[in-house]
């Protein structure tokens, strides 16, 4: 997998009465890092990111995220199912790790209201 990051700068009004990054925004950043993965993944626009559902989200904080310094999140591992999509993010502010986050999304057929097979194209770009 080749390396694939996004950077944040946090706004104040993101932050809780505590200033840390509020958890909501924390989850909304992942979402940032993994639309903007899929669509890198998609290349030529064979699956944008509109074309995926969210279908399990996990969080796990480790330290404090602030207010005043870029953040980094980093795509560190993706695993593609059938119709489904496993990516792993971890974010970074200050070289601390401060939170990590794995997503699954289902590529998903609108009209049809069904999963439909993740696209070959994305395939090739996300094996070894």
């Amino acid at each position: 997998m080749q390396d694939f990051s996004v950077t944040i700068t946090p706004r104040f009004y993101e932050t809780d009465a505590m200033g840390h990054i509020n958890n909501a925004t924390l989850a909304a950043w992942f979402e940032v890092a993994r639309v903007r993965y899929i669509e890198a993944l998609a290349g030529d626009g064979a699956a944008v990111g509109r074309d995926w559902i969210l279908a399990t989200i996990t969080v796990d904080f480790l330290d404090e995220t602030f207010y005043g310094s870029d953040v980094e999140l980093r795509i560190v591992d993706a695993s593609i199912g059938n119709t489904s999509l496993t990516v792993f993010c971890e974010m970074w502010q200050d070289n601390r790790l401060t939170v990590k986050g794995k997503a699954v999304v289902v590529h998903i057929d609108y009209d049809a209201k069904q999963p439909r097979r993740v696209p070959d194209a994305m395939r090739r770009r996300l094996s070894p």
